[in-house]
């Protein structure tokens, strides 16, 4: 008797925890619509600036530079580092290569047409270096 009880309060509870992620899972935007993709159809003559970001998931300010570029409409390339251990590995060797030590190391990473690198979000400073890089690619 007690285990029929425990048996159908265990179902209960796990009927309500899969509807709970369920809901969670509809109200999260999906990865289109927190990333603008590039589009590989360009116009004749249009060269497309090539900004990718590396970021976590879960850091406020790679939201806020991911929200930035798409409210902006400009194109990027996301690899949130944290759920693909390539993209960590490719964020590593990068920062070897800028010969940043380990404890002054972080996200969001801009990676502007494979030239300029901006560590961390800051307006200004991505605005200066999308123009730079625009200026110099024409």
């Amino acid at each position: 008797m007690v285990s029929k009880a425990l048996l159908i309060m265990l179902l209960l509870l796990l009927t309500f925890s899969v509807s709970c992620l369920a809901g969670e899972a509809a109200n999260k935007p999906s990865r289109s619509q927190t990333q603008t993709l590039i589009s590989p159809h360009q116009p004749p003559g249009v060269k497309k600036t090539l900004i990718v970001i590396y970021t976590l998931s879960t850091c406020p300010h790679c939201k806020e530079a991911r929200e930035y570029l798409t409210k902006n409409d400009i194109p990027f390339i996301d690899h949130e580092v944290d759920l693909d251990e390539e993209q960590m590995t490719a964020l590593m060797k990068i920062y070897d290569s800028m010969g940043v030590p380990d404890q002054k190391r972080g996200v969001p990473l801009f990676v502007i047409d494979n030239k300029v690198r901006i560590q961390g979000f800051n307006k200004e400073k991505l605005q200066a270096a999308l123009k730079e890089v625009r200026s110099t690619s024409k």
